[in-house]
């Protein structure tokens, strides 16, 4: 029987306790991760590729499940909740976003009836994101067609875009994928704003290649090998961590 429970919203925090994951016995991709995500705080999740964060950012949005260990969602152990009502409630921002031939309000509702209680849900959601200024400024607004008969975004406005989608959604949860490849500064600034002004409002999981992303986190988990060898802010963990010392020298985040 299935007596899973509908995931309503998170109240204090995520646990994982002990958690390994791993698709067969014998190779665990995680090993033994402990970690709490306290409610509205920004977690960065930094480490060369392969250690681990993607597989643990799955787990931590319920598309994996430990292999041992417990990952509780406030006092649920993640088994016991619904897995589709979970998801509704965390908004996911990847590298490129997608960017439909249609209107700036299609692209952000996903084709909602344009009603009143939308239209503010809209209008919150742009604002939110920080790109309210830029479609009001626009001749049709959020009519405006977007794609390729449409204007062009910049790379910061595209993530704007994308941002103002998910909280649209009025999610929980925000997974930010960033993009390992060099930005320009200016659309390097934009998105760091883009992330600041989300802190607090929900809880951020970000998988970071940028130091000025990392600079602001509430907490870094520095991975490596499917563990997190070293945790804290950004003067906490240059303090106790040499190898994220070395990594800030070289910008190799």
């Amino acid at each position: 029987t299935n007596s899973t429970k509908e995931f309503i919203e998170l109240k204090y925090a995520i646990n994982l306790n002990k958690v390994s994951f791993g698709y067969h016995e014998d190779s665990l991709i995680l090993k033994n991760i402990s970690l709490n995500i306290e409610k509205n705080k920004t977690i960065a999740f930094v480490g060369s590729s392969g250690s681990g964060k993607t597989t643990l950012i799955s787990l931590l949005s319920g598309l994996l499940v430990p292999s041992s260990g417990n990952l509780f969602i406030d006092d649920k152990n993640i088994i016991d909740i619904d897995k589709k009502t979970y998801q509704n409630k965390i908004g996911y921002i990847s590298q490129d976003p997608v960017v439909f031939n249609d209107s700036i309000f299609n692209n952000i509702t996903f084709w909602d009836e344009p009603n009143d209680i939308n239209r503010k849900r809209f209008f919150n959601s742009v604002e939110q994101a920080s790109i309210a200024d830029f479609v009001l400024s626009l001749k049709d607004k959020e009519h405006t067609i977007l794609g390729n008969n449409g204007i062009n975004l910049s790379g910061g406005q595209k993530q704007r875009m994308s941002i103002a989608r998910e909280l649209y959604k009025s999610i929980d949860l925000l997974i930010l994928d960033e993009a390992t490849s060099a930005l320009d500064t200016q659309t390097e600034r934009d998105i760091q704003m883009n992330i600041d002004k989300l802190k607090g409002s929900c809880t951020i999981l970000i998988i970071a290649h940028r130091l000025s992303t990392i600079k602001n986190a509430d907490i870094i988990c520095l991975m490596e090998n499917g563990e997190i060898i070293a945790k804290g802010n950004f003067s906490e963990l240059i303090d106790k961590s040499a190898k994220f010392q070395k990594m800030v020298e070289l910008q190799e985040i």
